[in-house]
């Protein structure tokens, strides 16, 4: 259930059209999981949408990468720009 949820009545509406096949293999796997259609696209585009929000907005680093920022937002500014600038110019693993 969403973070926030009260159970209360739903206020909003999203509506879409979708192809027949689509709404097929949709209404199956609803009813496979035993909900409607409109709960089974609900929350299954909340939890896409969820993890899509959650990739653009944490970032992930291993013990050695996280000791390395941390050193290099120790340093005094002056030098702290030189390398920060590096570190955001230079590529990942990301691009």
């Amino acid at each position: 259930m969403p973070t926030g949820h009260t159970g209360e009545s739903k206020e909003l509406r999203i509506n879409m059209r979708v192809d027949a096949e689509r709404k097929a293999v949709i209404a199956r796997a609803a009813h496979m999981r035993h909900t409607t259609i409109s709960d089974f696209v609900l929350e299954n585009a909340y939890d896409a949408a969820m993890e899509i929000v959650a990739d653009e907005t944490q970032i992930t680093l291993t013990q050695k990468q996280f000791a390395h920022l941390c050193k290099v937002l120790d340093i005094p500014p002056a030098e702290n720009v030189k390398k920060m600038r590096k570190l955001l110019t230079s590529k990942t693993v990301l691009d």
